[in-house]
């Protein structure tokens, strides 16, 4: 995999798009959407990695996927770059770089809340909440269930890991 190239895709990316929050954020939905779908669909991975499928019938399939998600003009250029360079193995390291620049130009950081089960939304408000004062910066939360914790939750951000999780206090007793 290429680091310099998709450094420089991540940052030509951002450096096209309107710098409002809204669009910066559902271009990177759609970035991590397209790379699940690459990384977990065979038919998908199949299609988009075959030399016989015209670049065209991929771009226009890719621009018809991003219509869903309300994106400006200027994503359809970097998706025919994209499938021109055949750089979709490398979209994950994209979409990374691109979110990484992002957290910088806004000032935003990503965090991962890992719950046990589905928490209601006043206990996950409280929880953000509370790691934004903590931190004293704002931040842009991603939910993910993850039953082997037990009960409790754990919050990840770059540079910071709250484990208050049933699971690690169980670890600490043995």
């Amino acid at each position: 995999m290429n680091k310099e190239l998709s450094k420089k895709l991540a940052k030509s990316l951002l450096s096209k798009l309107p710098k409002e929050r809204s669009v910066l954020i559902q271009v990177s939905e759609f970035l991590g959407f397209v790379y699940s779908l690459y990384r977990k669909e065979r038919l998908f991975r199949d299609f988009i990695l075959n030399p016989q499928v015209p670049n065209e019938k991929k771009v226009e399939y890719l621009v018809s996927l991003s219509s869903k998600f309300s994106l400006p003009s200027e994503v359809r250029e970097f998706i025919n770059y994209l499938v021109e360079l055949n750089a979709m193995p490398m979209l994950g390291e994209i979409k990374r770089l691109y979110d990484h620049e992002v957290e910088k130009l806004l000032r935003l950081s990503k965090a991962f809340i890992l719950v046990a089960k589905k928490l209601d939304e006043n206990t996950l408000e409280s929880i953000k909440s509370k790691v934004q004062q903590i931190l004293n910066r704002e931040l842009e939360f991603e939910v993910q269930e993850d039953p082997s914790l037990i009960g409790g939750f754990v919050v990840k951000t770059s540079g910071f890991v709250l484990d208050a999780s049933v699971k690690r206090a169980l670890e600490k007793l043995t």
